[in-house]
């Protein structure tokens, strides 16, 4: 018996017992002394399984599933071992139901994340607002261009810095409108920039260029810009594939910050080996290395400055180049321009290799760490699981990797990640299992690595993998024995069986509540492994007399 589901069976056993000596059957009086009064103890059984309630609550925030139910089962357990039993006084019985409630929403929330499918969130790219900042608009102070000019003679520089006008608003914009989001953007910029500085110079690019990223995505390995441009270094996909960065199904290494730093660093050397000059690079960067090419032969420019006062150049360009500049100066000196950051600390890992698909909840459980702090570590994995056909190193805090590797070896395979899989049958294609699952036909080719010249015929026989998008309708139902006993023991019970067709906006917990059932029974009867309906799906529900 799984203890996720412990309490609903023990539930319904109590209601049974209760019911019986309700009604004088079965348990006869002893005639020694009388038991404690369950009023005595009921706030003491109160604040105690609130207690593990909130245990639990912390647990699930952590991703922890399996800490998360024992919390909530020794909740539940505390209410059913009370004298009396749950319901034995109108205090008790409202703080069950309450324990009851807030457990299911959880659960389902947990369920809503889903079976390893669902697909990591994403965060808006810096970049998408740049062309819209009114640079150069005003013309900085003396005091400005002294203080900026005093920031450069005191620092040590590998890159040459123009202190014009267009800079320095850029500094006077970082200090005024941008300083929230500048100072957010610097602190987190601490994991990352040891590492981008060390590999910016074994490529032989300048180390001032790795607030390049700051520009770009305020160093957000999940940045995604509006021409879906992704990751700290906002590669297009195929400038992405271009220098060496996977994208598939399961992994998107655009986000991974250490191949994505690399693969920036070759950029931007090829880019400063075609135009001789780093500032024309940026701006190849930025706006394509074609085009800024056509304009450098057309107007003869040979430099940024010059190209921007000659070309028709988007005015996102024009002050991305700036921007670059101004944030290589405030970053310097921070403080002299009013900064109190306190850098994050910069990432401390080590890799173990996971063969197959595992849930990052089980891994993060494994790590003793939060799921939080796993994802962060691997912002490269685009699903809540490792992918299923190859071995992936997940990086997991240092020190953790013998107890991860240890954990892992002991797991058993239906407690890694579960799937919804298909077996194929006699004359079936991609598109043909697709249109079964509402699902589309290059989502499971991605998820089972299957090429396209094989997309047309599969073997009778092979078992693949089917992602399910979050708002589709449920599997197709399977005859399982776990799901028939359960129906017959409701049905023996007096229950009686209907159909309820889903409308728009039900969900299962406003189903389960209008039929006096559970959730988790809904999800039984029905072979449901996730949360989500569709409107015009037919549940079976059994109603109670």
């Amino acid at each position: 018996m799984s203890q996720g589901r412990k309490w609903i069976i023990i539930v319904a056993a109590s209601a049974a017992l209760s019911s019986a000596c309700a009604h004088g059957k079965g348990v006869a009086k002893a005639p020694t002394a009388t038991p404690p009064r369950a009023a005595d103890s009921t706030p003491r059984i109160i604040a105690q399984a609130d207690a593990h309630l909130a245990a639990g609550m912390a647990e699930i925030k952590q991703g922890h599933l399996k800490a998360a139910r024992e919390e909530f089962d020794r909740a539940v357990d505390l209410y059913l071992g009370a004298p009396g039993g749950a319901y034995s006084t109108p205090a008790l019985a409202e703080a069950y139901r309450r324990t009851l409630e807030q457990i299911q929403s959880r659960e389902l929330e947990a369920l809503a994340a889903g079976d390893g499918f669902t697909e990591a969130t994403v965060e808006k790219a810096s970049i998408d607002d740049v062309g819209d900042l009114p640079v150069g608009t005003l013309a900085p102070t003396e005091d400005a261009r002294r203080l900026a000019e005093e920031v450069l003679a005191q620092e040590s520089n590998d890159l040459t810095i123009q202190l014009n006008d267009e800079v320095l608003s850029c500094i006077d914009l970082y200090q005024g409108p941008l300083r929230d989001w500048f100072t957010s953007a610097l602190a987190r910029g601490g994991r990352y920039l040891p590492r981008i500085r060390e590999v910016f110079a074994s490529e032989g690019v300048p180390k001032d260029l790795a607030y390049v990223a700051l520009v770009e995505s305020a160093f957000k390995t999940s940045a995604l810009s509006r021409a879906k441009a992704k990751g700290m270094w906002q590669f297009v996909a195929d400038t992405g594939r271009r220098y060496g960065l996977n994208q598939d199904w399961w992994v998107d290494e655009r986000s991974n910050p250490e191949k994505a730093t690399r693969a920036a660093a070759k950029y931007l050397k090829e880019l400063h080996d075609m135009f001789g000059d780093w500032n024309l690079a940026l701006a190849g960067y930025n706006w394509g290395e074609g085009r800024v090419q056509r304009w450098v032969e057309r107007t003869g420019a040979e430099d940024f400055w010059s190209l921007a006062a000659a070309a028709v150049m988007p005015q996102e360009t024009r002050n991305y180049v700036p921007m670059i500049h101004a944030a290589i100066v405030v970053a310097k000196a921070p403080e002299k321009y009013g900064f109190e950051v306190t850098p994050d600390a910069a990432l401390d890992y080590e890799a173990v290799p996971v063969a197959g698909a595992v849930d990052l909840r089980v891994i993060a459980e494994c790590a003793g760490t939060g799921l939080d702090s796993l994802q962060s570590l691997n912002p490269e994995l685009r699903r809540l699981a490792t992918p299923a056909n190859r071995t992936f190193d997940v990086k997991v805090p240092t020190g953790r990797g013998p107890a991860v590797r240890e954990c892992l070896d002991k797991l058993p395979a239906a407690k890694r990640v579960t799937f919804r899989t298909h077996t194929v049958a006699r004359g079936q294609t991609l598109a043909t299992v697709a249109r079964m699952y509402g699902t589309k036909v290059s989502d499971i080719a991605s998820a089972n690595a299957i090429e396209a010249s094989q997309m047309k015929r599969l073997a009778k026989g092979t078992e693949l993998i089917i992602p399910i998008p979050r708002a589709s309708v449920p599997p197709p139902r399977r005859k399982e024995s776990g799901a028939s006993a359960s129906a017959a023991a409701d049905l023996a019970t007096g229950r009686t069986r209907i159909q309820y067709r889903v409308k728009p906006g039900d969900t299962l917990t406003a189903i389960a509540a209008r039929y006096r059932t559970t959730v988790q029974e809904l999800m039984s009867w029905n072979n449901l492994s996730g949360s989500q309906l569709a409107a015009g799906n037919l549940l079976t529900v059994y109603t109670r007399p």
